[in-house]
């Protein structure tokens, strides 16, 4: 790897930034061609409430970082929510939520434009992906493997696919990756900086889907042993400073916690009005395990204020959801539940063939990797596998796309290393 500011250096940011533009241009280019996407009026709906009404009732099974992404152009261009004609009892219901958005794409006659816009929001994470890949593969493997890791990302058809419509998926895929590398530079250095970088990227992440409560503990604990067995082995293990590893996980984490606060709009309500649930019909809380049931009917009875109400009802939502086992397609079966091969039989059949080759041989580079004590750049590729055994489980089977941040991972690891290290 070449130092800083050295011309090779300079030359594959230059590619590297050239990829990512033409692959910005090739999504905006589909903009005219791709079918509104079924959430997608959701989606516009939930994020003009939030910046109109400064309200985050519609829909709050996804936190508000990408429905802010996605509202701002719409916002800045006029656009506010509606009034349609409907009962405040059925405010909450999916046909209201379609209505609300589709009336907003559909404003003064202005449908096409608006998709855009609502589309363009997503681009900036896009290229916050790009990045991440770059540097992280750049710091691990050299120059030239940062350049291959963002073109092979960059024509990856998943990450264009999603790239270019307003979805949540590529918004948790780059955030969470994010978070991913910068709990590796902090577990490698533990410097104050380090610090804040992991409180503002696991802030990023947590605000931009469910699904990081999931990967992120999976991933960082993974790191965290990855680091411990490494060490181990070459009997090269640092005296651990637990004071001051302790005032820097304390101050990530409250770094987080208030990012992602803000983004809810520091929101502070009542449990029942933030639940909509009436005192007459407290639910039985039958889904969720027998201390958090009792924990949360007593907060429903007590009727406290907390911040973000928003933020607790939509991890409800999506635990209720996942327990209901919602039905799931794979291989012309419908099935409640899903099936737990779901993830790796989509990775393998929608993957294209050669970067699947790749990934296999980037496989055989793990001792070697092993042996020189190199364990952050084995990190992208443990992330990559945690992540993918802890979704076997998971019931709620609606495409790979939930797990796009795999292919992130991927694209950092195991196809580079296969072409740049020695293979």
């Amino acid at each position: 790897m070449s130092e800083p500011g050295h011309p090779l250096r300079r030359i594959c940011a230059a590619v590297a930034a050239v990829l990512a533009l033409v692959a910005v241009v090739r999504v905006m280019l589909t903009y005219s061609h791709t079918a509104q996407a079924f959430d997608e009026p959701y989606h516009v709906a939930a994020a003009i409430e939030l910046l109109d009404r400064g309200t985050y009732t519609l829909d709050p099974l996804h936190p508000p970082l990408e429905r802010i992404a996605i509202g701002i152009p719409l916002y800045l261009s006029g656009e506010r929510f509606p009034k349609l004609a409907r009962s405040e009892s059925d405010a909450s219901t999916t046909p209201y939520l379609c209505a609300i958005g589709n009336a907003i794409l559909n404003d003064a006659g202005r449908y096409a434009r608006n998709l855009k816009l609502a589309r363009l929001g997503i681009l900036p994470f896009f290229l916050l992906g790009c990045s991440v890949v770059f540097f992280w593969a750049t710091e691990e493997y050299g120059d030239l493997a940062g350049v291959a890791a963002v073109a092979l990302f960059t024509t990856l058809p998943i990450v264009l696919e999603f790239s270019g419509i307003a979805y949540t998926d590529m918004v948790a895929a780059a955030t969470q990756a994010a978070a991913f590398w910068a709990y590796a530079k902090w577990l490698d250095t533990r410097t104050w900086r380090s610090t804040v970088w992991l409180g503002v990227a696991t802030g990023l992440a947590l605000s931009s889907k469910f699904t990081t409560l999931l990967y992120l503990p999976v991933a960082l604990f993974s790191m965290t042993a990855l680091r411990w067995w490494v060490l181990r082995l070459r009997n090269n293990r640092p005296t651990p400073a637990y004071r001051q590893t302790a005032k820097q996980v304390v101050a990530a984490g409250a770094i987080a916690i208030g990012f992602l606060w803000a983004t809810y709009g520091f929101a502070v309500g009542h449990v029942r009005e933030s639940m909509q649930i009436a005192p007459s019909s407290i639910p039985s809380f039958q889904h969720f395990p027998a201390p958090v049931a009792r924990v949360a009917r007593n907060l429903v009875l007590s009727d406290p204020k907390i911040p973000a109400p928003a933020l607790i009802r939509g991890v409800a939502m999506a635990w209720v959801k996942e327990k209901t086992e919602p039905s799931g397609y794979l291989l012309g079966r419908i099935q409640s539940g899903g099936w737990w091969y779901f993830f790796l039989v989509g990775i393998a059949v929608k993957t294209p063939v050669p970067f699947l080759i790749l990934t296999v041989i980037g496989l055989f580079t793990l001792r070697g990797l092993r042996s020189e004590g190199r364990w952050t750049a084995m990190a992208p590729a443990v992330c990559a596998l945690a992540i993918l055994l802890v979704t076997l489980p998971v019931k709620i089977n609606y495409g790979i796309r939930h797990v796009l941040v795999v292919f992130r991972c991927w694209r950092l690891w195991l196809g580079t290393d296969a072409l740049f290290y020695g293979i």
